[in-house]
C-alpha cells in the first residue's frame, strides 16, 4: 500500500492523517471547511502558523485528544476551556505517548535560533502501521529514528539555511534512511520565493539515491 494514501491533505507544516474513521491533525492550518473529525490534535510549538486557533475550532470536536507544549496546553485551556484530561504535555525527551485512537507519538528534538531548545518539538507518529517523522521547525534531524516516511521542513528561511545541502547531508546521516521524504513547511503564501523548494529539493535528494516525492497543492504553491 502508498503509504499517502493515508495523507488527506498537507498544507505549510500542517499534515492530517486518516484511516478508518481515525484523523489526526499535526499543526492544523489552513483549514477551509469545518470537519470537526480530529481525534488527535498534535500542536508541535505555539506560533501562529502551528497553533492556530481559527483552524482548532474548525476540526476539534468533544472528545478530541491533544499532545503538545506546555505553552500551547495553556492557551488551549484559555482559549477553549479545554479539559486537562484531554491534553498530553510533552518536550522533545518525553516517552512515548499511546493515545486511545491508536495513535503513538514520540517526541523529538525541533530547535533553532528561530525555535530554541524547549521551545517545541518534532515527532514519530506511529498510524495506519506506518512510521511518519515529522520534522516540526528545526535546523536538526534525530539521526537514531528508523521511519517510513519523513517530512522535512525546507523553507530556508525560519529552518533548514541552505536546506539543498544541510537536509541531505543529514538524511545521509541517518542510521536508517527513510523510505520516503516529502518535503513541507514551504510556500509562496507564507514565504514568498520558497514555493519551487520542494522540487529543488527531491532533485537533490534523488541525485544521491533517496526516494523524494512533492505533494501538490496548488492554493500553497507545492
Amino acid at each position: 500500500m502508498d503509504p499517502l494514501q493515508l495523507v488527506r491533505f498537507v498544507k505549510h507544516g500542517c499534515v492530517c492523517f486518516e484511516k478508518d474513521d481515525v484523523v489526526i491533525y499535526v499543526d492544523p492550518y489552513g483549514i477551509e471547511d469545518r470537519p470537526a473529525d480530529a481525534d488527535l490534535i498534535i500542536i508541535t510549538h505555539s506560533h501562529g502558523d502551528h497553533y492556530s486557533p481559527q483552524d482548532i475550532a474548525r476540526v476539534k470536536k468533544e472528545d478530541t485528544c491533544f499532545a503538545t507544549t506546555s505553552q500551547v496546553s495553556r492557551l488551549l485551556q484559555s482559549d477553549f476551556d479545554i479539559d486537562p484530561d484531554y491534553i498530553t504535555t510533552v518536550t522533545s525527551i518525553s516517552p512515548t505517548v499511546v493515545f486511545e485512537c491508536g495513535a503513538m507519538v514520540t517526541p523529538l528534538v525541533a530547535e533553532n535560533k528561530n525555535h530554541p531548545e524547549g521551545f517545541g518539538f518534532g515527532l514519530l507518529l506511529e498510524f495506519g502501521d506506518v512510521r511518519w517523522y515529522l520534522s516540526g521547525d528545526t535546523d536538526v534531524l534525530d539521526d537514531d529514528v528508523r521511519c517510513d516516511v519523513l517530512f522535512v521542513c525546507c523553507d530556508g528561511v525560519w529552518n533548514m539555511p541552505d536546506y539543498l545541502n544541510t537536509i541531505p547531508a543529514q538524511i545521509e546521516k541517518m542510521e536508517h534512511t527513510p523510505d520516503l521524504v516529502i518535503p513541507y513547511h514551504y510556500s509562496e503564501a507564507e514565504n514568498p520565493g520558497t514555493g519551487k523548494n520542494g522540487a529543488k529539493l527531491c532533485e537533490v535528494l534523488r541525485s544521491k539515491g533517496i526516494a523524494c516525492k512533492e505533494w501538490k497543492n496548488s492554493k500553497f504553491g507545492f
